[in-house]
Protein backbone atom coordinates (compact mmCIF):
# COMPACT_ATOMS: atom_id res chain seq x y z
CA UNK A 1 0.00 0.00 0.00
CA UNK A 2 1.01 3.49 -0.58
CA UNK A 3 0.23 5.51 2.71
CA UNK A 4 0.56 9.09 4.19
CA UNK A 5 0.95 9.71 7.20
CA UNK A 6 0.10 13.18 8.96
CA UNK A 7 1.41 13.78 12.76
CA UNK A 8 -1.38 16.16 13.29
CA UNK A 9 -0.83 20.30 14.09
CA UNK A 10 2.36 22.36 14.17
CA UNK A 11 5.08 21.01 16.85
CA UNK A 12 4.06 22.42 20.22
CA UNK A 13 4.35 25.89 21.13
CA UNK A 14 3.72 27.14 17.94
CA UNK A 15 1.33 28.72 15.48
CA UNK A 16 -1.30 25.99 15.18
CA UNK A 17 -0.45 23.23 17.36
CA UNK A 18 -2.35 20.62 19.67
CA UNK A 19 -4.13 20.83 22.97
CA UNK A 20 -2.07 20.61 25.75
CA UNK A 21 -3.29 19.42 29.11
CA UNK A 22 -1.86 16.10 31.02
CA UNK A 23 -0.23 15.31 27.76
CA UNK A 24 0.58 17.43 24.52
CA UNK A 25 -1.31 16.60 21.16
CA UNK A 26 1.77 17.75 19.04
CA UNK A 27 4.05 15.75 20.58
CA UNK A 28 1.95 12.52 21.09
CA UNK A 29 1.09 12.95 17.68
CA UNK A 30 4.18 12.78 16.08
CA UNK A 31 5.66 9.88 18.79
CA UNK A 32 2.64 7.94 17.51
CA UNK A 33 3.11 8.92 13.58
CA UNK A 34 6.63 8.58 13.19
CA UNK A 35 6.65 5.06 14.80
CA UNK A 36 3.97 3.92 12.86
CA UNK A 37 5.82 5.11 9.61
CA UNK A 38 8.70 2.88 10.84
CA UNK A 39 6.05 0.02 11.11
CA UNK A 40 4.58 0.32 7.36
CA UNK A 41 7.44 0.85 6.13
CA UNK A 42 9.64 -2.35 7.74
CA UNK A 43 6.54 -4.54 7.01
CA UNK A 44 6.65 -3.32 2.79
CA UNK A 45 4.45 -0.52 2.30
CA UNK A 46 5.69 2.94 1.17
CA UNK A 47 5.14 5.60 3.15
CA UNK A 48 4.96 9.09 2.64
CA UNK A 49 5.54 11.97 5.89
CA UNK A 50 2.40 14.50 5.12
CA UNK A 51 3.66 16.52 8.52
CA UNK A 52 3.98 20.34 8.26
CA UNK A 53 5.61 21.28 11.48
CA UNK A 54 5.64 25.21 10.92
CA UNK A 55 3.25 27.65 9.26
CA UNK A 56 2.00 30.95 9.76
CA UNK A 57 -1.51 29.77 10.59
CA UNK A 58 -3.35 27.05 10.58
CA UNK A 59 -5.10 27.64 7.45
CA UNK A 60 -1.72 27.72 5.94
CA UNK A 61 -0.98 24.25 8.44
CA UNK A 62 -4.32 22.54 6.64
CA UNK A 63 -3.50 23.72 3.11
CA UNK A 64 0.47 22.06 3.14
CA UNK A 65 -0.65 18.66 4.64
CA UNK A 66 -3.35 18.31 2.21
CA UNK A 67 -1.00 19.55 -0.50
CA UNK A 68 1.51 17.14 0.41
CA UNK A 69 -0.72 14.28 0.28
CA UNK A 70 -2.18 14.98 -2.82
CA UNK A 71 1.11 15.12 -4.52
CA UNK A 72 1.27 11.08 -4.43
CA UNK A 73 -0.76 8.39 -5.84
CA UNK A 74 -1.95 7.44 -2.10
CA UNK A 75 -4.04 4.03 -1.17
CA UNK A 76 -4.55 5.50 2.06
CA UNK A 77 -3.79 9.12 3.92
CA UNK A 78 -4.03 8.41 7.86
CA UNK A 79 -4.12 11.84 10.24
CA UNK A 80 -3.01 11.24 13.98
CA UNK A 81 -4.19 13.21 16.22
CA UNK A 82 -5.70 13.70 20.14
CA UNK A 83 -8.82 14.66 21.62
CA UNK A 84 -9.88 17.79 23.80
CA UNK A 85 -12.78 18.49 25.36
CA UNK A 86 -13.84 16.14 28.17
CA UNK A 87 -14.61 13.00 26.70
CA UNK A 88 -13.29 9.81 26.73
CA UNK A 89 -11.90 7.67 23.93
CA UNK A 90 -10.99 6.74 20.47
CA UNK A 91 -12.83 8.17 16.86
CA UNK A 92 -12.09 7.91 13.64
CA UNK A 93 -13.43 10.51 11.12
CA UNK A 94 -14.33 9.80 7.54
CA UNK A 95 -15.67 11.68 4.40
CA UNK A 96 -19.73 11.27 5.20
CA UNK A 97 -18.75 8.86 8.04
CA UNK A 98 -18.31 5.80 5.53
CA UNK A 99 -17.22 3.00 7.67
CA UNK A 100 -13.90 1.99 5.89
CA UNK A 101 -12.43 -0.97 6.99
CA UNK A 102 -9.29 0.20 8.38
CA UNK A 103 -11.44 3.11 10.49
CA UNK A 104 -13.18 0.56 11.96
CA UNK A 105 -10.48 -1.54 12.28
CA UNK A 106 -8.44 1.52 14.31
CA UNK A 107 -11.62 1.79 16.44
CA UNK A 108 -11.25 -1.84 17.34
CA UNK A 109 -7.76 -2.07 17.45
CA UNK A 110 -7.55 0.48 20.41
CA UNK A 111 -10.74 -0.13 22.69
CA UNK A 112 -8.77 -3.41 22.72
CA UNK A 113 -5.86 -1.60 24.21
CA UNK A 114 -8.72 -0.39 26.91
CA UNK A 115 -9.80 2.55 25.33
CA UNK A 116 -13.45 3.56 24.99
CA UNK A 117 -14.39 2.74 21.52
CA UNK A 118 -16.72 5.94 20.40
CA UNK A 119 -16.56 4.61 17.14
CA UNK A 120 -16.38 6.23 13.11
CA UNK A 121 -17.89 9.41 12.62
CA UNK A 122 -18.61 11.98 9.74
CA UNK A 123 -15.68 14.25 9.21
CA UNK A 124 -16.60 15.68 6.07
CA UNK A 125 -16.05 19.19 7.85
CA UNK A 126 -12.58 18.65 8.62
CA UNK A 127 -10.50 20.27 6.17
CA UNK A 128 -7.98 17.12 5.61
CA UNK A 129 -10.51 14.78 5.28
CA UNK A 130 -12.41 16.51 2.62
CA UNK A 131 -9.34 17.68 0.42
CA UNK A 132 -7.92 14.87 0.43
CA UNK A 133 -7.58 12.51 -2.82
CA UNK A 134 -6.86 9.69 -1.07
CA UNK A 135 -9.12 7.60 1.14
CA UNK A 136 -8.58 9.55 4.26
CA UNK A 137 -9.73 8.71 8.24
CA UNK A 138 -8.29 11.11 10.66
CA UNK A 139 -7.76 9.63 14.17
CA UNK A 140 -8.46 10.81 17.48
CA UNK A 141 -6.48 8.71 19.64
CA UNK A 142 -7.55 9.89 23.11
CA UNK A 143 -8.17 12.99 25.33
CA UNK A 144 -5.88 14.71 26.35
CA UNK A 145 -7.53 16.32 28.99
CA UNK A 146 -9.27 13.46 31.13
CA UNK A 147 -8.15 10.44 32.25
CA UNK A 148 -7.38 9.23 29.04
CA UNK A 149 -4.33 10.75 29.33
CA UNK A 150 -3.11 8.31 32.12
CA UNK A 151 -4.29 5.37 30.67
CA UNK A 152 -2.32 6.34 27.14
CA UNK A 153 1.07 7.12 29.40
CA UNK A 154 0.50 4.09 31.04
CA UNK A 155 0.05 1.85 27.44
CA UNK A 156 3.02 3.95 25.16
CA UNK A 157 2.98 5.00 21.93
CA UNK A 158 4.66 2.36 20.65
CA UNK A 159 1.56 0.27 21.69
CA UNK A 160 -0.85 2.37 19.90
CA UNK A 161 1.04 2.41 16.78
CA UNK A 162 1.40 -1.26 16.76
CA UNK A 163 -2.84 -1.32 17.54
CA UNK A 164 -3.12 1.34 14.55
CA UNK A 165 -0.51 -0.60 11.99
CA UNK A 166 -2.33 -3.79 12.10
CA UNK A 167 -5.44 -1.78 11.96
CA UNK A 168 -4.54 -0.46 8.61
CA UNK A 169 -2.47 -3.53 7.43
CA UNK A 170 -3.83 -6.46 9.36
CA UNK A 171 -0.32 -7.82 9.56
CA UNK A 172 1.62 -8.40 13.21
CA UNK A 173 4.09 -5.77 14.17
CA UNK A 174 6.24 -6.12 17.04
CA UNK A 175 7.02 -2.87 19.33
CA UNK A 176 10.39 -1.15 20.33
CA UNK A 177 10.74 1.39 22.62
CA UNK A 178 12.33 4.92 21.13
CA UNK A 179 14.06 7.92 23.15
CA UNK A 180 12.89 11.43 21.50
CA UNK A 181 16.24 11.85 19.63
CA UNK A 182 15.57 8.59 17.96
CA UNK A 183 12.38 9.97 16.87
CA UNK A 184 13.81 12.80 15.21
CA UNK A 185 16.86 10.55 13.36
CA UNK A 186 13.92 8.55 12.40
CA UNK A 187 11.86 11.28 10.86
CA UNK A 188 14.83 12.97 9.31
CA UNK A 189 16.00 9.16 7.75
CA UNK A 190 12.16 8.58 6.34
CA UNK A 191 12.10 11.84 4.71
CA UNK A 192 15.24 11.34 3.01
CA UNK A 193 13.65 8.09 1.52
CA UNK A 194 11.15 9.34 0.32
CA UNK A 195 12.44 13.03 -0.89
CA UNK A 196 9.55 15.33 -1.53
CA UNK A 197 8.20 16.15 -4.94
CA UNK A 198 7.40 19.50 -6.45
CA UNK A 199 4.56 19.03 -9.01
CA UNK A 200 3.28 22.82 -8.87
CA UNK A 201 4.02 26.55 -8.52
CA UNK A 202 2.42 26.45 -5.04
CA UNK A 203 3.30 26.86 -1.22
CA UNK A 204 5.86 23.70 -1.01
CA UNK A 205 7.64 25.54 -4.10
CA UNK A 206 10.99 27.02 -2.84
CA UNK A 207 10.41 30.60 -3.24
CA UNK A 208 14.02 30.69 -3.84
CA UNK A 209 13.16 28.42 -6.89
CA UNK A 210 10.18 29.77 -8.25
CA UNK A 211 11.81 32.33 -10.65
CA UNK A 212 13.61 30.02 -12.60
CA UNK A 213 11.11 27.52 -12.79
CA UNK A 214 8.21 30.10 -14.05
CA UNK A 215 10.96 30.87 -16.36
CA UNK A 216 11.26 27.36 -17.76
CA UNK A 217 7.86 27.00 -18.15
CA UNK A 218 6.87 30.21 -19.86
CA UNK A 219 10.01 28.74 -22.29
CA UNK A 220 8.38 25.95 -22.90
CA UNK A 221 11.20 24.16 -21.68
CA UNK A 222 9.75 22.39 -18.67
CA UNK A 223 6.03 20.61 -19.20
CA UNK A 224 4.06 18.86 -16.57
CA UNK A 225 2.63 15.47 -17.66
CA UNK A 226 -1.25 15.24 -18.87
CA UNK A 227 -2.30 16.53 -15.29
CA UNK A 228 -0.08 19.42 -15.32
CA UNK A 229 2.78 18.01 -12.52
CA UNK A 230 6.08 18.94 -12.78
CA UNK A 231 7.68 15.83 -10.88
CA UNK A 232 10.72 18.07 -9.78
CA UNK A 233 12.92 16.82 -6.49
CA UNK A 234 14.64 19.10 -4.89
CA UNK A 235 18.48 17.96 -6.67
CA UNK A 236 16.46 19.00 -10.01
CA UNK A 237 15.17 21.87 -8.88
CA UNK A 238 18.87 23.00 -7.53
CA UNK A 239 20.41 21.90 -10.53
CA UNK A 240 17.60 24.24 -12.71
CA UNK A 241 18.83 27.21 -10.40
CA UNK A 242 22.53 27.16 -10.82
CA UNK A 243 21.76 26.39 -14.50
CA UNK A 244 20.06 29.97 -14.57
CA UNK A 245 21.94 31.77 -12.53
CA UNK A 246 25.27 30.63 -14.97
CA UNK A 247 22.91 31.98 -17.83
CA UNK A 248 22.30 28.78 -19.47
CA UNK A 249 18.27 29.34 -20.08
CA UNK A 250 18.83 33.17 -21.59
CA UNK A 251 20.52 31.72 -24.23
CA UNK A 252 18.99 32.11 -27.74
Amino acid sequence: MRIGINCGHTVSGTVGCGAVERIDESVEARKVGLKLERMLIDKGHTVYDCTNDYAPSVSSNLSQIVSMANKQPLDLFVSIHFNSGGGRGTEVFTYEGKQHTEAVNVCNSLAELGFRNRGVKDGSNLYVVRRSNAKAILIEVCFVDTDDADEYKEIGADKVAQAICGAITRQKTETEELTMGQYEELKQEIAEARPMVYDYMDSNMPEWAKPTIQKLMDKDLLQGDEKGRLGLTMDMIKMCVINDRAGLYDKK
